[in-house]
């Protein structure tokens, strides 16, 4: 009995000193404060697991199919560029003030699952800036920003300003099987996710 005592004590002083945290204002919410020690840590592992448990049953297409990576590029073009930028274009004035940071995609999407990268942006990530594409767009969509995406590590800033004129399209091979196959692994970016 005085074990459970105890242990019905010890829940309601925890209690009572979170809600003491969250009604005095001490924590500051303000985007130009960079988290650090256990609060980033409990962040960015709350958000990688949330994630990593949620890619099972996750199916990858043919990534390589051009008119799929075609109709990624205008997605991500249009809604995605202002955050993660693109080849010769690393900074924006949204991306500046983002906190956490968005991932710089023509640096990291190499790294990154596509199962990952199709889930975060389905769902989006609660937050962070990162938007749930999957309330407005299709998994087709979403599967080819997924396979755009895929291929910024390797695109130039000529390849992709080309691919913004009005007749713009990647040409190629209809399959490169050797760039950007499925990843097994899941790799987060540390600061996310956008």
């Amino acid at each position: 009995m005085k074990i459970l005592l105890s242990v019905g004590l010890t829940l309601i002083a925890l209690l009572i000193l979170c809600l003491i945290f969250i009604y005095s204002g001490w924590y500051n919410v303000s985007a130009n404060e960079q988290e650090n020690g256990i609060m980033k840590w409990v962040l960015n592992t709350t958000k990688d697991r949330s994630i990593e448990s949620r890619l099972k049953g996750i199916t990858v297409p043919d990534l390589n199919n051009l008119s799929m990576i075609n109709e990624g590029f205008k997605h991500y073009n249009e809604m995605c560029v202002s955050c993660h930028g693109a080849p010769g274009l690393e900074e924006t004035e949204v991306s500046v003030g983002l906190n956490p940071t968005a991932p710089y995609l023509v640096k990291v999407a190499k790294e990154i699952d596509p199962k990952e990268l199709f889930w975060i942006t389905k769902n989006g990530i609660k937050m962070t800036g990162m938007p749930a594409w999957g309330k407005t767009h299709s998994d087709e969509k979403i599967w080819a920003i997924v396979a755009f995406v895929k291929k910024l590590p390797n695109m130039t800033a000529e390849e992709y300003q080309k691919m913004e004129s009005p007749s713009g399209t990647m040409e190629g091979d209809e399959k490169h099987p050797d760039e950007n196959e499925p990843q097994t692994h899941s790799h987060s970016v540390e600061e996310h996710h956008h």
